[in-house]
Formats: C-alpha cells, structure tokens, sequence
C-alpha cells in the first residue's frame, strides 16, 4: 500500500514537473516571437530611414517634410522597442512611463503620438500590448493635460497575450 502512495506522489511530481515545463516552454516561444518579431520591424524601418525612396508606401506620411518624417519613424523604432521589451518583461511600466514622458517633453513628441495613437491601438494585440498603449496614453494625458477618448476596439489575436 506504501508503494503505491509513493509511486502516485511520484507519478504526481513528474507530471507537475512536465507540465510546468511546457508552460514555461511556450512562454519562452512567445517571448522570442515578440523580439524577432520586432527585430524585424526594425530592420523595416532602418531600410527606409536609409533609402527614403522607400517611404513611398505610406500615404498618411506625404504630408511630412523630409526630416519630420525620419523622425516619426525614429520615434516609431522607440515607441515599438518599448512596445516589445514591456511585452516580454524586460521593461516596467515604470520604464514605459519615464520614456514616454521623455518622447512627449516636446510638441513634435505630442503631435507624433496624437497623429499614430488610434492606429498603434487598433495594431495592439494581447493584453501586455494593450497595457502598454494605456501607460503611454497616461503619460500623455498626464503631460498635456487633455483626456484622450478611447481608442477603437482593438483586434483580437490570440497567439500573444
């Protein structure tokens, strides 16, 4: 009858065990998805500050002169390396509220986020990336005073959370 306890607790402890290693597995897999993920964005955005040619594909940019739009997309690199370091942990929300607050001590920092704002938060998929768009709202508002109207309801994506 012993043996059998003691076979169960251990049979109990290797599930426990592997199952814990699964969870901790995925969350590792996701996390380096949101880093590749972003890594590549960057690249994206490297290539166009680059050759300007390439920045040809965004419309709502045309109206920007030369240098405003390789700032926008300088500030765009930031913001999305803040988006992906808060996703996977490596940055507080302490960390998110001290750069954007550093991002909007400047009107052109403003103007930048009230023009990506609507967009970037209908782009938010999960919760960390929703919470993250909330703390740079807060430090938005917080700097300028204005309460912001919620942002359209975001997308659903299920492969990050």
């Amino acid at each position: 009858m012993r043996s059998n306890r003691v076979t169960a607790a251990a049979l109990f402890t290797l599930a426990g065990t592997g199952l814990a290693h699964l969870v901790l597995s995925e969350r590792r897999h996701r996390d380096r998805t949101v880093l590749e993920t972003a890594r590549i964005h960057q690249q994206l955005l490297a290539a166009q500050v680059e050759r300007p040619g390439l920045r040809a594909i965004w419309g709502s940019l045309t109206p920007l002169d030369s240098t405003e739009r390789r700032l926008h997309m300088y500030r765009n690199a930031w913001v999305s390396a803040w988006e992906a370091m808060y996703r996977v942990g490596a940055l507080s929300p302490a960390g998110v509220d001290g750069g954007a607050r550093a991002l909007f001590a400047t009107p052109e920092g403003l103007c930048w986020w009230a023009r990506v704002r609507e967009e970037r938060a209908r782009a938010a998929a999960g919760t960390r990336a929703r919470r993250f768009h909330a703390l740079m709202d807060t430090a938005y508002q917080d700097e300028t005073g204005t309460v912001l109207s919620p942002t359209l309801p975001q997308r659903q994506d299920l492969n990050f959370a």
